[in-house]
Formats: C-alpha cells, structure tokens, sequence
C-alpha cells in the first residue's frame, strides 16, 4: 500500500491541513476545501490523482494548534465512515487510511 507522508508540525491552521492533503492526493484545483469534498474525493474517488489503496501518516500532530488536530481528528473519524458506507453501498472495502503520530 502506498504510503504519503505528512508533517503537522508546520501546519498553523486548518487551510495549512487542507493545502498538505489537498496537494498530497493530488487534488485538482477546484476540489472543495471542507471535509464532505475531502471524503467523497478519497473513498468515491474520481477526481484525484492519487488513487487507492493509500495510507496518509500525518507526524507532528502532538505539536500542531488545537484547530488542526481537531480537523485531523475529523477527518480520521469521517474516513472511517465514508468507508463503511462505501463497503456497504459496494460490497468490497476502499482501502484508504489515515495515521496520525504524536
């Protein structure tokens, strides 16, 4: 499984996290910049570059600002949703993961 690599140690606010994942999956420009577009581009694909199966380890989280970690928070959570919805609508799993490391 691919592997991308990110670092929130950087990452000052929310549109730091979206610029890294956006730009990480190889968005195209016009994807929206909130969690609904960010799940629908990753589990139902389509639009990306990066294309499943892939694993997002996000490092630095332990020292990223409360706003980013709370996002990153969400989205593990609303990933782990669009993919059991995807599983149920399809029958077969997607497999696209994040990680996080303090």
């Amino acid at each position: 499984m691919r592997a991308i690599e990110l670092n929130a140690a950087t990452w000052r606010t929310v549109h730091d996290f979206y610029d890294a994942v956006l730009a990480a999956i190889g968005a195209p420009e016009r994807h929206g910049r909130n969690m609904n577009a960010l799940i629908d581009s990753m589990v139902w694909g389509g639009i990306n570059a990066v294309v499943p199966p892939y694993t997002i380890r996000i490092r630095g989280v332990g020292v990223a600002p409360n706003e980013v970690r709370e996002a990153i928070e969400l989205l593990k959570r609303c990933l782990a949703e669009g993919r059991a919805e995807y599983q149920t609508s399809r029958g077969r799993d997607i497999k696209v993961q994040l990680e996080t490391i303090l």
